[in-house]
């Protein structure tokens, strides 16, 4: 396997203080693999990754510690870009993937050797496959940036393929500063970040460290006609977007699954830029959460229902940022080490659904070539962190969410029974690859 650092073609050397969102996910590393049917040239691809990155600096970078915060800063340390070459097919190179065997696919970043400055931020690995495919893995320490932060970059890679302008994003110094400028005053009853206990720390590392490469990886697929049905009857009362009802399907079913668990909070990430007037340009994690609790035996029309609720009142009800930053600030010595989401419960999982589409996956152009699918692989430290993404081809939608063994042996057996796809018929078109 050969391996490259690829560098910006110049560099604007950058000291980036992050925000709290930035520090909340700084155990993290995202996964995503971009298939494509034809075989694509790396050293083109090297080449044109060096121009994007000069436009994108921040994912060449390395984390470090100062001032009592988290900061990314970039001199052109570089990407490592690898290659590889496999016998194994497309179709067999997917399944491995929803199979949790596709970490082979990507050069994971270590995200807490990188949370300490001991390894890169991002990574590119470039697999061969037989039949002439192709399959780009992307990985990237969360700190850097959200999906979208993500997108900024691979759009740009694509337009340096293409030998086109690259739109750079805006890449401000003090994140914390710029969100206190311009975001709107919090309104949300509680903080949406705590600290955890020593004893819950504890806990948290003993299951990263014993249990959390034991987890599965949940993958479904609900077609467009199959989307449609759910459309009419969930949202007959208000106005639903496809991910408030494909997260409700989802954690009726959960609850489903566990007749002992009578509760659980959902987490939806909601994309601050929109819902704040932000710049859509801005990069790094413009994040936070809005809990929905689930109870059991509630239906999914009505989980949808209150999931619209919150969101169409993010601004009024929800906002919580500011304070969030606050808390980060006042935190000393090892407090900010503990920070995490209130949706995060070492004793008792919760979901935490991402929406990832809508966000050009299946725009992006390598090679003269759009991939056929894209996915997430996911190897969080804990369990029911999941996305929402487009299937096969940009169609339907995909839900994939990582849970313990026991849980997702649970859920198995719900969508045995045939109600999770109740709205699905004879002769709906489903891609090959979600078969």
């Amino acid at each position: 396997m050969a391996t490259h650092l690829i560098r910006p073609q110049s560099v604007r050397p950058l000291d980036i203080r992050c925000s709290v969102a930035d520090v909340i996910v700084a155990n993290l590393a995202v996964h995503v693999v971009f298939f494509f049917e034809k075989r694509l040239e790396t050293s083109a691809l090297r080449d044109s990754l060096a121009r994007a990155l000069t436009g994108v600096p921040i994912f060449a970078g390395r984390l470090r510690w100062a001032g009592g915060g988290l900061r990314i800063r970039c001199t052109g340390q570089g990407v490592p870009f690898s290659e590889a070459s496999t016998g194994v097919t497309i179709g067999e190179a997917v399944r491995s993937v929803a199979a949790d065997r596709g970490v082979c696919l990507v050069d994971p970043v270590n995200a807490v050797a990188a949370r300490w400055g001991w390894g890169p931020l991002c990574t590119v690995r470039v697999t061969h496959l037989a039949g002439g495919a192709t399959a780009i893995g992307m990985s990237w320490h969360h700190s850097v940036g959200d999906l979208q932060t993500m997108m900024f970059l691979m759009n740009a890679w694509a337009a340096a393929e293409a030998a086109e302008p690259i739109t750079a994003p805006l890449i401000v110094e003090d994140r914390a500063a710029h969100l206190a400028e311009y975001l709107p005053a919090d309104t949300a009853r509680e903080p949406g970040v705590r600290h955890l206990s020593l004893g819950e720390f504890a806990r948290s590392a003993v299951y990263l460290v014993k249990d959390a490469r034991r987890q599965r990886t949940l993958g479904l697929y609900f077609g467009d006609e199959e989307m449609g049905r759910m459309r009419d009857a969930y949202g007959s009362r208000i106005r639903l977007s496809d991910n408030d009802i494909v997260c409700a399907h989802v954690a009726e079913a959960l609850m489903r699954s566990d007749p002992t668990v009578l509760r659980r909070r959902l987490a939806i990430a909601v994309n601050v830029r929109r819902r704040c007037g932000l710049d859509p340009l801005l990069a790094g994690n413009i994040l936070t959460t809005l809990s929905v609790e689930l109870r059991s035996g509630e239906a999914a029309s009505e989980i949808a229902e209150r999931i619209r609720h919150h969101v169409d009142r993010f601004g009024q009800e929800h906002c919580d940022l500011r304070g969030n930053q606050r808390i980060l600030d006042s935190s000393r010595g090892s407090q900010a080490a503990r920070c995490v989401s209130t949706a995060f419960e070492p004793a008792h999982w919760n979901p935490l659904l991402s929406n990832w589409s809508g966000f050009g996956l299946y725009g992006i152009r390598l090679g003269d070539a759009h991939p056929c699918f894209c996915t997430a692989v996911l190897r969080p430290p804990v369990a029911g962190l999941g996305a929402v993404l487009e299937g096969a081809g940009g169609r339907g939608l995909m839900v994939q969410m990582s849970l313990p063994p026991n849980d997702f042996a649970a859920f198995q057996r719900v969508t045995a029974d045939g109600d999770l796809h109740r709205f699905r018929r004879t002769g709906d078109q489903i891609p090959a690859v979600h078969v």
